[in-house]
């Protein structure tokens, strides 16, 4: 009797906490955030609502994160190209607001208009000018340690024309002594063949303003377009979309068709999301519970984020975050090398960081070493990381 009584008091006490917090605590811990997909509390929700808040697009429901007018900028630069213009594109934004997904539904057109294409994505940063050649030689076709610049050039003007799409440009962020002959041998071969090729590269939104305030790499591209987050009519869409693909047609009580119209939680998470897609989701599993009629929900407002563990880190932490948004990740001997320190300081240091559930460490199958900032939260980070000045 005891086990059951203490066991119904853990869950009300549970309960309380998570739909009535007191006001001196009502804001959602970050670490809750980062680590809500481990929970059982989402485990135990249905498979429905799980597939249909995957972080990806749902086929022809919607497309993530993407406007129509980001597909045309990349047809209608692509036609321009096909019709001499000397020109090459990148595209650019925020950590999750899928620029590998506008990559791929492009290539995906291309295949569909049978259009010879290179889609390479980095996985390694690259350190001099002869691994900038091997890497384009091997994504090409063409035989590794045998060319030098001016013969890789002419090499690669004698292949057919086609699409190289580059991906993962932070690979190309480093404060080494090869950094500047990574970006200059990159640059030589895009501007001797852009207009034999069609060259098309991605970069997270802090790697580019790098590229482009430490090495002027937008004089590299003649065309640039901004990947812009989520209008809060945009999520309010998508999340909408997303809940009725789950089979659940009443939040509230009030219908998913008429949810755009009415004031409902979902814009109200929509505001708190400020544009991040899985902030929204987060948001939306977070604070849902089922409701008494059939494919029916109650959500409950979205509550601000405790920003208190960013506010308590260090200035080599909050230097750490805002170098690893920069490079997308950091290995421990490079963060070692960046911030001067031993190899012992940094892995002590990215691990306070992963302990907090601010970043991510490397899994088995990628490199263990290595720490990028928790995509969930990511956007929370870089914002707060500019109002303190330590991004720009």
């Amino acid at each position: 009797m005891i086990n059951i009584k203490q066991s119904i008091t853990k869950l009300w006490l549970e309960t309380k906490q998570r739909w009535f917090p007191s006001k001196e605590n009502n804001a959602v811990p970050l670490d809750q955030i980062s680590r809500f997909y481990q929970t059982d509390f989402y485990q135990s929700l249905d498979e429905s609502l799980k597939s249909a808040f995957y972080d990806g697009p749902l086929g022809g429901l919607d497309s993530r994160v993407l406007a129509r007018k980001d597909v045309d900028f990349l047809s209608q630069s692509f036609s321009l190209w096909q019709h001499g213009r000397n020109l090459s594109c990148a595209i650019y934004g925020e950590k999750g607001t899928g620029l590998s997904t506008l990559l791929n539904i492009f290539i995906h057109q291309l295949k569909q208009q049978n259009q010879a294409y290179k889609l390479l994505t980095l996985e390694k940063r690259l350190t001099d000018e002869q691994d900038v050649i091997d890497t384009l030689a091997k994504a090409m076709g063409l035989t590794e340690g045998t060319y030098k610049l001016d013969d890789f050039i002419q090499a690669l003007s004698e292949l057919p024309s086609c699409v190289i799409a580059l991906d993962n440009l932070h690979f190309l962020v480093q404060r080494t002594l090869g950094a500047q002959a990574v970006i200059d041998c990159l640059g030589a071969i895009i501007l001797a063949t852009r207009g034999h090729h069609f060259w098309l590269l991605g970069a997270e939104e802090q790697t580019w303003r790098r590229l482009c305030y430490g090495y002027r790499f937008e004089n590299l591209i003649s065309h640039q377009h901004h990947i812009a987050n989520f209008t809060d009519s945009e999520m309010r869409d998508l999340l909408i979309k997303r809940f009725a693909y789950a089979g659940f047609h009443t939040i509230n009580d009030i219908a998913t068709d008429t949810l755009h119209s009415e004031k409902s939680p979902i814009n109200d998470i929509a505001k708190r999301s400020k544009g991040c897609v899985e902030l929204g989701f987060f948001y939306c599993l977070n604070n849902l519970t089922y409701g008494t009629k059939p494919q029916s929900l109650l959500i409950m407002p979205a509550q601000e984020i405790d920003m208190g563990p960013l506010k308590k880190l260090n200035k080599i932490e909050l230097f750490t975050l805002a170098e690893i948004s920069t490079h997308g990740q950091l290995s421990v001997k490079e963060h070692a090398a960046l911030f001067r320190m031993s190899t012992n300081e940094s892995k002590m240091t990215l691990e306070h960081l992963r302990v907090l559930g601010i970043v991510d460490q490397g899994d088995e199958f990628h490199n263990r070493d290595t720490y990028s900032l928790k995509l969930i939260i990511s956007a929370v980070v870089i914002r707060y990381l500019i109002s303190m000045n330590y991004l720009y």
